[in-house]
């Protein structure tokens, strides 16, 4: 019996390390071999975690919240012995990596870093399985599939694999180019101006970039992965102002004229609280958040007579207010404070004296929100919301995991967690500083940044807002798109499509599966087919996709468990 595991990042070494654990633990009736395909020289890694990516691409999770980041015990299955990998944590003390426990400041180490542990991690894991051929690395990309009532087909460029059960864990795939990209694509191969659709598949930075301006569409995280890269990547670096925790930077030969970020909104990332004893006032305490629980489960226990996500909101509204209240004086009632959250979580323009007014100029802005951040200020209600919701985000992912909510409420769901990213995703404080420091430099220009019009001139592309213009020869995009199944553009998925293989949870969302990853097929209503979907391309079947502890969640043991009860 073969078991084809189809990308084998951070997600993919999950569910090798379960499903070798869970054949261990059941009587074996049959020999099983895992195929593994990755065209990817570092296995483990993914494109997130890529080790080759510069050391100014930080990690987005702090070093404390890396604790929950497990190892793996030792494995004896069928004679061959696995050998046990130390946590993340175990992991980075033993190769003096950075990692602090005992510091108070929260540490946002290079992504690379991690890339290296999960690369060493699968490394382990394979050199085993390979040597006893119970694995085989196939390091092509997988092209398409068919599917027979008892097997799966899958094809490389030159090959075809049969396997028994086939588990896809593809992360970010291509999707379908919006009109916009597309006009952007003709123009820059016609007038030959440089276009980065997606600026991680792409070297940013290139020595001759002075005399360029750059425009980045987004004002989120890749946006400040790819402003390091033009600036103190390689050309320039960044000291602390005397007496301040502001910074300055000195810009050296080759650093980048000038960027220009735009978004559609203009809102801003908000950082995350400096330290471990800052955030601690915005932890719902152990009561605060088993009522929360309780009270979501006590309505998903008859999900389809929930029309809305009212009783979510409504849920988390009364503890983010609880701790609002704790942390800060305040004229309003609990009852006007709770409607105020409810009404941000639904509409982000929400405007309210409790909220960090979203019309001040964005370096105003960004300036208050540093401020809460590192405890110098008051928190409003929308940056206690933030850090509240993501205190209380792992309960919502493993509650909304398959919870057979209508579709249209676990849309409504998943589009409000998007909506509060910009806080619960939010950045360290340094990111944010270095931000400001650009600014005051004169390299980054924040006058664009909100709804700008845009358009394609020669050899480059044009700015305008009220009664500004820019120009520049040079354009990134750095908004990644959504997981929503008809908008992606890959031949493996369109071949599941044509077969009637998989279908959508809801307009607008991912692939539907079932609580053991197995996708619902509307081919075969009938009948379990052997080929499960995890990950980000299961969005609305699952709600927590994309964060590194995500892809080592329950789901991942939930389908290995599945996988070794139907083989044997």
């Amino acid at each position: 019996m073969k078991v084809a595991i189809v990308g084998f990042g951070p997600r993919g070494l999950a569910c090798l390390e379960n499903l070798v654990l869970a054949s261990s633990q059941i009587a074996q009736s049959k020999r099983v071999t895992i195929v593994l395909f990755e065209p990817s020289e570092a296995i483990g890694t993914g494109k997130a975690w890529r080790l080759d990516q510069p050391e100014t691409n930080y990690i987005n999770i702090s070093n404390r919240a890396l604790l929950d980041l497990q190892g793996r015990e030792r494995i004896v299955w069928e004679g061959m012995e696995v050998p046990a990998f130390p946590s993340y944590a175990s992991w980075c003390l033993e190769n003096d990596t950075i990692f602090d426990p005992d510091t108070d400041k929260d540490q946002f180490p290079p992504r690379s870093q991690m890339g290296t542990y999960l690369h060493h991690r699968a490394k382990s894991i394979c050199k085993v399985l390979l040597a006893a051929q119970r694995a085989t690395l196939v390091q092509q990309e997988v092209k398409r599939l068919s599917y027979n009532p008892k097997t799966v087909t899958l094809y490389t460029q030159n090959e075809r694999y049969t396997v028994d059960e086939c588990l896809l864990t593809l992360g970010h795939l291509p999707t379908t180019n919006s009109d916009e990209t597309k006009k952007f694509k003709r123009h820059a191969k016609k007038e030959k101006p440089i276009y980065i659709h997606n600026p991680y598949q792409h070297t940013l930075a290139h020595e001759d970039l002075g005399v360029r301006n750059l425009f980045i569409k987004g004002f989120g995280l890749t946006m400040l992965d790819v402003m390091r890269q033009h600036t103190n990547y390689k050309f320039g670096k960044f000291q602390h102002k005397k007496g301040s925790h502001y910074l300055t930077f000195k810009a050296a030969t080759g650093c980048i004229r000038k960027i220009i970020p735009y978004s559609d909104d203009g809102l801003a990332l908000i950082p995350k609280p400096y330290s471990k004893s800052i955030d601690a006032k915005f932890t719902p305490n152990k009561e605060q958040q088993n009522r929360f629980e309780l009270n979501i489960r006590n309505h998903l226990s008859q999900p389809k007579q929930c029309n809305d996500a009212r009783f979510f909101t409504d849920a988390f509204a009364t503890v983010a207010t609880e701790i609002y209240t704790a942390i800060c004086q305040t004229n309003y009632t609990q009852e006007e404070l709770q409607q105020v959250t409810v009404q941000l979580l639904e509409a982000s323009s929400t405007q309210h004296p409790s909220l960090l007014d979203t019309s001040l100029p964005v370096v105003t802005y960004i300036k208050k929100s540093i401020e809460m951040a590192m405890g110098q200020a008051e928190p409003t209600l929308d940056y206690t919301i933030g850090q509240v919701w993501r205190h209380l985000q792992p309960i919502m992912y493993r509650l909304f995991a398959f919870s057979g909510l209508p579709g249209k409420v676990i849309k409504a769901i998943v589009d409000i967690d998007e909506g509060t990213k910009r806080y619960s995703y939010g950045p360290p404080v340094k990111s944010m500083l270095q931000l400001l420091a650009l600014e005051e430099a004169g390299i980054v220009d924040l006058r664009f940044v909100n709804d700008p019009e845009i358009n394609c001139i020669s050899r480059g592309w044009q700015l305008k807002t009220n009664d500004l213009t820019v120009t520049a020869g040079m354009l990134c995009n750095s908004v990644m798109e959504p997981p929503v199944l008809r908008q992606l553009d890959h031949p493996l998925i369109t071949s599941l499509q044509e077969q009637g293989l998989v279908q959508e949870v809801y307009e607008g969302l991912g692939i539907a599966t079932r609580p053991d990853g197995t996708a619902r097929a509307p081919a075969h209503p009938d009948h379990r087919v052997p080929i499960a979907v995890l990950g980000r391309n299961a969005k609305g079947s699952v709600l927590g996709t994309d964060a590194i502890l995500e892809c080592f969640s329950p789901e991942t043991k939930d389908w290995a468990l599945g996988a070794a009860q139907a083989i044997h």
